[in-house]
C-alpha cells in the first residue's frame, strides 16, 4: 500500500517526458539438456540480487518523503522458477517472485524484451509472472507514470536497469539449470500469523458468505515442491500477509518478513548467493490486501520492536513452509497451458453475471481520501484524512488542486466512482496520469492453476476469484492460488459491498465498485479460452511509456562531499569502538569512511563482510545479505561514514573476527577496509 501525503503530489506537475535508456545484456544459447520421460516435467531455479540504491531514496510503499534509505539489513532478491512439459518443452510458464514493493508493468516488457533476444519468443507476456512480494522496506523510483513518480520522488534509470537485470539473470539461471523433475504440491493452515486490518469493511459482506469461514483472513498456504534425479532444487509457496512488519521508521533495505524467511530456508540448505547454483526458497505473495504482521492492529506487534515482528512472521511462515515441504505428496501431472489479456478498465463492460447488480461499468482511475487516510493499523497517512470518509469537501477539494496544480475531478468519473470523494484523477486525459491497461495471466500446470492478477486484494475478494476460476476451469483444476502484485500494480481490489465504506482498500480500488467482478469477468474468459485450447488476443495495448520518462539523478548533492579519497575504507575508532572481546548475543560495531553507495549498488556483491580467520588466512561468514547484519550510512562535515554492525550468531565459534567494507570513490575506483580484530568468548 502507498500511504501518499498531499505535499508528495507537488511532484506530479513537474513530471515531463524525455528519453531512458535500457541497457542491453549480452546474448545466451539455449542449454542442451536430456529428458527422462518418466518425469512428467523440466525445472529449473535461479536467484539473482536486485538490490537498488542504499541512501537517500525515497522508499517504497508508505510514500512519506522523510523515509529515506540509509543502508541494506538484507539485500533484495529475485527468485526464478522455469517449469515446462518433458514431452512439449514449448509448454512452459515462468514464475519469479522479488523483493521489490510492486512490479511496474514497464519491468515485464524490458525482462522479456532480454530474454527474446535470447531465446526468441519461448518467453513471452503469457508465459512470464513476475511478481513482487510488495515489501516496504526497499527504494523506490522504478516507475514510469507520472502519477508514480510524484509518490516515489522521481524515476532513477539505474534502478529500473538494476531491477530488470537482475530478474533476467535469475530467469536466465533458471533456463539454464532445466532438469527432469516432479513438481509436488502441499496445502496446509497458519494460525496466528497476521490479522484483518479492515472489519469495518469485511462485515459489509454477507453473513452467510462470512459465515463460510472459519477466519477472517486467507490463512491457507499452497506449496510447491521442485525435486530432480539429483535432489532438492526449491520450494515456491504463497501465504497471503502484508510485508508491513518493518514500518516507516525504517530505512533500511529488507525483504521484510518474506525476504527473511527466504533468506534463512535458503541458508539453511547451504546457499550462499556466491554464484553456485543452489536451493532457492520464494517466499511469494498472495491476497494480502486487507491482512497486517501488526496484530495489535496500532502499527505493532506481536514483537516488541518491528524487527522482531518480522522475524516472528518469518519464522511462523517458515514453520509451515517446512512441514508442507517435509509431507507434500500430490505429484503435478498434465499440460502446462496459460493466457494473458490486457484489459482497459476505464469503462469495462461487467455482466450482470458477476455483478449480481445488473450490467455495470467500470471507471476510470482515482484515489479517493481514504487512500490519503492511510490504514490507521498500519501507521495511518496524512492528518487532513481518515478511512470511511464518503463526503466530498468542497475545501479539501480546492487545497489539493492548489498543491498538485491538476484540475477538478470530472463529473462522469465522479458519478462512476460514487460514494468515493476523489482525491486524485489519473485515469482521464491523453495520456493519463497512469496507465489504465491492465495485464491479467492464468496459468495451469497440471491440476493446479496460477491466477496472476496486478493488485492487492481484500480476503473476500480473493475467495470469490478463487472460485470463479475453479468454477470455470470445470474441474480440471484441483487447486487455485492468487498471485497478487504480478505483472504491474492497480491499486486494490475489494468486494462491492467493501467499497461501499471507503475504508483505506476501498479508496485505493481504482476502477471503482465493480473492480473485482470485472477482475472474474475476465478471469472466466481466460479459464474458459484455456479449455478450448484456443488463443487469446488482446484488443489494446499497453501504454509503453519507456524512453519517455522523466529522470532523477541519483543524490546530485552528494556530489560536493569533501571526502579524502585516500582516506575512504580507513576504520574509524571511537567509543564502543575499542572494545576488542564480545559474548555471543553482543553487538560488533565499526565504522569507516565511506562515500556515496549509490555510485556503485555492488550488485551480485557486499558492502560488508564479518572474517574470522583461518589457519589459511581470512574466512567470509556473513555479509550484508545476513540477517545479523546491517550498514547503515551518514554524513558528518560534508563527509560520508559507514556504520557496520554484526550481532554475534549464538553458534559463532570462539576465535578471531573483522569487519570489512567495500565501496566506489568518487571517481570510480574500488576502495576497501578493515576493522581493528576482534576475539570471541
Amino acid at each position: 500500500m502507498i500511504y501518499a501525503r498531499i505535499k508528495n503530489f507537488l511532484r506530479l506537475a513537474e513530471c515531463l517526458f524525455v528519453a531512458a535508456l535500457c541497457l542491453p545484456l549480452s546474448t545466451f544459447s539455449p542449454p542442451a539438456f536430456g529428458t527422462d520421460t518418466s518425469l512428467p516435467y523440466l525445472i529449473g531455479r535461479g536467484i539473482s540480487d536486485v538490490t537498488g540504491p542504499s541512501y537517500g531514496v525515497q522508499m517504497w510503499g508508505f510514500g512519506r518523503p522523510d523515509q529515506l534509505t540509509q543502508g541494506i539489513h538484507i539485500r533484495q532478491r529475485a527468485r526464478a522458477f522455469v517449469m515446462a512439459q518433458a514431452n512439449d518443452p514449448a509448454k512452459r510458464l515462468v514464475f519469479v517472485s522479488v523483493d521489490l514493493g510492486s512490479i511496474e508493468h514497464h519491468i515485464t516488457l524490458a525482462v522479456i524484451d532480454q530474454l527474446q533476444s535470447r531465446y526468441d519468443t519461448t518467453y513471452n507476456l503469457s508465459n512470464v509472472i513476475i511478481s513482487a512480494t510488495h515489501t516496504h522496506a526497499g527504494p523506490s523510483g522504478y516507475w514510469h507514470s507520472r502519477q508514480d513518480n510524484g509518490f516515489d520522488g522521481g524515476f532513477y534509470p539505474q534502478h529500473f536497469n538494476a531491477i530488470v537485470g537482475g530478474i533476467t539473470d535469475s530467469i536466465v539461471q533458471a533456463h539454464e539449470d532445466l532438469q527432469s523433475g516432479e513438481l509436488i504440491i502441499g496445502k496446509g493452515e497458519l494460525a496466528n500469523v497476521g490479522a484483518n486490518r479492515s472489519m469495518a469493511a469485511y462485515v459489509e459482506n454477507p453473513q452467510s458468505e462470512r459465515d463460510q469461514y472459519a477466519r477472517n483472513t486467507p490463512n491457507d498456504m499452497t506449496l510447491l515442491k521442485f525435486v530432480a534425479k539429483k535432489g532438492d532444487l526449491g520450494m515456491l509457496n504463497w501465504f497471503a500477509l502484508h510485508p508491513t512488519a518493518m514500518n516507516f521508521y525504517n530505512p533500511l533495505i529488507s525483504g521484510d518478513h518474506k525476504g527473511y524467511a527466504s533468506l534463512q530456508v535458503e541458508q539453511k540448505w547451504g546457499n550462499r548467493y556466491n554464484g553456485e547454483k543452489g536451493f532457492v526458497a520464494a517466499f511469494a505473495q498472495a491476497d494480502a490486501g486487507d491482512v497486517t504482521p501488526n496484530t495489535n492492529l496500532n502499527n505493532t506487534g506481536p514483537g516488541e520492536t518491528d524487527v522482531e515482528t518480522t522475524k516472528i512472521m518469518g519464522e511462523r511462515q517458515i514453520e509451515m513452509a517446512t512441514k508442507l515441504y517435509k509431507s507434500a505428496r500430490e505429484s503435478l501431472s498434465g499440460t502446462i497451458e496459460a493466457r494473458q489479456i490486457y484489459v482497459d478498465l476505464r469503462n469495462y463492460a461487467v455482466s450482470a453475471k458477476f455483478t449480481h447488480a445488473g450490467d455495470q461499468t467500470t471507471c476510470p482511475s482515482a484515489y479517493g481520501y481514504s487512500f490519503a487516510g492511510g490504514s490507521t493499523e498500519d501507521g495511518g497517512g496524512h492528518f487532513l484524512f481518515r478511512e470511511g470518509m464518503t463526503n466530498q469537501n468542497f475545501l479539501l477539494d480546492a487545497l489539493v488542486r492548489w498543491v498538485t496544480a491538476t484540475p477538478t475531478w470530472t463529473k462522469s468519473v465522479k458519478h462512476c466512482q460514487k460514494p468515493k470523494p476523489i482525491l486524485l484523477e489519473t485515469g482521464s486525459g491523453e495520456p493519463p496520469l497512469q496507465s489504465q491497461i491492465r495485464s491479467v495471466t492464468l496459468a495451469l500446470i497440471g491440476q493446479f492453476a496460477i491466477l496472476a492478477l496486478p493488485a492487492e486484494v481484500t480476503t473476500m475478494a480473493g475467495r470469490r476469484l478463487r472460485a470463479t476460476v475453479m468454477n470455470a476451469l470445470a474441474g480440471r483444476a484441483t487447486h487455485v492460488v492468487l498471485a497478487g502484485y504480478s505483472n504491474g500494480y492497480a491499486g486494490y481490489v475489494t468486494t462491492p459491498e467493501e467499497y461501499m465504506v471507503q475504508q483505506y482498500e476501498g479508496g485505493h480500488t481504482l476502477h471503482g465498485q465493480w473492480t473485482l467482478p470485472a477482475y472474474q469477468q475476465i478471469a472466466s474468459d481466460l479459464a474458459k479460452s484455456l479449455l478450448s485450447g484456443e488463443a487469446r488476443k488482446s484488443k489494446v495495448s499497453y501504454d509503453d511509456w519507456r524512453g519517455k520518462s522523466v529522470e532523477t539523478q541519483l543524490n546530485a548533492g552528494l556530489g560536493q562531499l569533501l571526502t579524502e579519497e585516500d582516506k575512504l575504507g580507513q576504520s574509524i575508532s571511537e567509543g564502543e569502538a575499542h572494545k576488542v572481546e564480545y559474548r555471543r548475543g553482543e553487538t560488533v560495531e565499526a565504522r569507516f569512511w565511506s562515500h556515496d553507495p549509490t555510485a556503485n549498488f555492488r550488485t551480485g556483491n557486499n558492502f560488508l563482510r564479518v572474517q574470522q580467520k583461518q589457519p589459511e588466512g581470512w574466512r567470509t561468514i556473513a555479509t550484508d545479505s545476513d540477517w545479523s547484519t546491517t550498514i547503515r550510512w551518514q554524513t558528518r562535515n560534508r563527509k560520508m561514514m559507514a556504520r557496520l554492525t554484526w550481532h554475534v550468531d549464538a553458534d559463532a565459534e570462539d576465535g578471531e573476527y573483522r569487519l570489512m567494507h567495500f565501496g566506489f570513490g568518487p571517481r570510480g575506483h574500488q576502495f576497501s577496509g578493515y576493522s581493528r580484530s576482534i576475539q570471541i568468548r
